[in-house]
């Protein structure tokens, strides 16, 4: 009897220890369940970032034409038309041009022949821009002299003359070499004189003139950078223009002076027709 009861309490024991196993088992696995079901995955999304803008390369100064200078008056909604190369009127806009600019004669002898004289009017252009330019110009000529025959000495009849030029030399088109251009213009002048002597020892009678006209000259500017001599042109044209002259002479002692006063409008050119070379051809030489 007595093994018979230490079988029972030692079986008894067994199926304690199993059952506390199997409810610790239990638990276990109901808490792994619980925490799996109650975490939280989050996920942070980065945006990507934009792609970066082209880059333009700039251009080659090597390979990039220069660009034209505007010559001349262009339509209000006109493009210019690109070109490869820039003009010889170009290459002289803000830089100083001296020179030839023509001449201006003058009458100052209102009685018997004409006594005329004149003055070549040695200028300088400057210009603004390439449309306008300015022209400034100064006439001089002092002449005199005298005769001698044995102890008698004659003065020769001297002149003295003063010219004033101004103009706004406009170049409304053009090419290469070539501009086509309109000059506004105004000159102003004084000269006086004395008359030969009638005899040895008698006093000569003062001649004196003014003149002044303006108007406007129409023709061209070639510039010589077809020989590779840009800063060199040469201009002519034909004109319009209103004149004015005034001459007198005063006879010596209590004479009474005479006095003549002309208008005229016509062209530039004159009577003959060498007088394009004298009057209304000019020369000039642009510095940088």
């Amino acid at each position: 009897m007595p093994a018979m009861n230490s079988a029972k309490y030692a079986i008894g024991l067994l199926l304690a220890g199993a059952a506390l196993t199997t409810v610790g088992a239990v638990q276990a696995a109901e808490a792994a369940v619980q925490t799996t079901s109650t975490s939280t995955t989050t996920t942070t999304t980065t945006p990507a970032a934009p792609a970066p803008a082209p880059v333009v390369a700039p251009d080659d100064p090597a390979t990039t034409p220069p660009a034209r200078p505007q010559t001349g008056m262009t339509l209000p909604g006109a493009i210019p038309e690109p070109t490869a190369g820039v003009t010889d009127h170009g290459l002289v806009v803000r830089h100083f041009g001296i020179g030839y600019m023509g001449r201006r004669t003058m009458n100052i002898n209102p009685t018997g022949a004409p006594a005329t004289v004149d003055a070549p009017i040695i200028g300088v252009r400057y210009w603004l821009d390439p449309l306008i330019g300015i022209d400034v110009g100064l006439g001089l000529l002092f002449s005199g002299g005298s005769t001698k025959v044995g102890d008698t000495s004659t003065d020769l009849q001297g002149y003295t003359v003063f010219m004033l030029h101004g103009g706004v030399p406009l170049a409304l088109a053009g090419s290469k070499h070539f501009s086509f251009q309109v000059i506004p213009e105004l000159n102003f002048g004084i000269a006086s004189s004395k008359t030969a002597p009638a005899a040895p020892g008698a006093q000569p009678s003062d001649l004196s003139g003014i003149h002044f006209d303006v108007g406007a000259r129409a023709g061209g500017e070639i510039q010589f950078g077809f020989i590779g001599i840009p800063e060199l042109s040469l201009q002519a044209g034909v004109g319009l223009a209103l004149s004015y002259d005034r001459s007198k002479i005063t006879p010596p002692g209590a004479g009474a002076a005479t006095s003549v006063h002309t208008t005229s409008l016509g062209t530039s050119v004159g009577n003959n027709p060498w007088n394009i070379f004298t009057s209304n051809i000019a020369a000039l030489y642009y510095f940088d």
